[in-house]
């Protein structure tokens, strides 16, 4: 007999695990990884089925991850100051599964 799936709920504590705000320090120190970029709403960063996929840090304003459907878009997250972008597509190589564009 196998156990029951229990799906634990998304604590507060839990969520600042999974979705990080770095420290103005943090991003200092990766800074040098990477380019500054100002962007306006309507601006596209990353597009579903990008193969390049780069990692954005959100240093003001807010980005949001849609995923395109025919003429829908569902919002899956917002990413904040501090926040940045990243799926595990960009760590495998494989296409982007999400758009991701300032709001």
């Amino acid at each position: 007999m196998t156990e029951p799936t229990i799906h634990l709920p998304l604590t507060a504590s839990r969520a600042d695990q999974v979705f990080p705000t770095l420290t103005s320090a943090q991003i200092g120190r990766i800074a040098s990884h990477g380019h500054a970029r100002s962007t306006k709403a309507g601006d596209v960063l990353l597009e579903q089925g990008d193969k390049n996929i780069p990692i954005f840090v959100v240093i003001s304003g807010e980005l949001e991850t849609v995923r395109p459907s025919g003429a829908h878009e569902t919002l899956i997250a917002r990413v904040p100051p501090g926040q940045f972008t990243g799926e595990v597509n960009t760590l495998s190589g494989r296409r982007a599964l999400n758009r991701i564009r300032p709001v």
